[in-house]
């Protein structure tokens, strides 16, 4: 089976974006502030950590 579970919580300063992020992928949502992924496959791994940085940076 593979692939990941995924559990984003937004920065305490500025709490939102999780959901944003975690919407851009299959399985994902959440809340603002917290968000996740059920099943991130292998393959997407490298996009998420894409989206991630420019979500968060």
């Amino acid at each position: 089976e593979g692939g990941y579970v995924v559990s984003v919580r937004s920065p305490l300063a500025e709490r939102k974006g999780a959901d944003e992020l975690c919407r851009k992928f299959p399985t994902g949502g959440g809340r603002k502030a917290a968000a996740g992924i059920n099943h991130l496959p292998d393959d997407l791994l490298e996009e998420f950590i894409e989206e991630f940085k420019a979500q968060f940076s």
